[in-house]
C-alpha cells in the first residue's frame, strides 16, 4: 500500500512539473509557425503531445513548407498539415 501511495505521489509531481514546460513549448511552437508563414496568413496550431496539426491558409507553397518545417524543428514527431494556399 505504501508503494502505491509513493507511486501516485511521484506521478502527480511529474505531471505538475511537466505542465508548465509543455505550455512553454506550445507557446514557442505557435510563434515559430506563425513567423514562418508570415503576416498575410492565418494558421492555427494544435498541439497534442508530440503531434502538431496546422490548419488555415498561407500565401504560397513556400510558406506552407516553412510552417511544417518549423513544427518539425520544434520536435514534433508527427505534423498534420491542413494549410491551404491562397494564391
Amino acid at each position: 500500500m505504501k508503494l502505491m501511495t509513493k507511486t501516485l505521489a511521484t506521478s502527480a509531481l511529474l505531471i505538475a512539473f511537466a505542465a508548465p514546460a509543455s505550455a512553454m513549448v506550445s507557446s514557442s511552437l505557435s510563434q515559430d509557425v506563425r513567423s514562418a508563414v508570415g503576416s498575410n496568413s492565418n494558421v492555427s496550431v494544435i498541439i497534442d503531445g508530440d503531434k502538431v496539426t496546422l490548419t488555415g491558409y498561407a500565401e504560397d507553397s513556400y510558406a506552407i513548407a516553412q510552417a511544417e518545417a518549423a513544427a518539425k524543428g520544434a520536435g514534433a514527431s508527427e505534423v498534420v498539415n491542413n494549410i491551404f494556399r491562397t494564391n
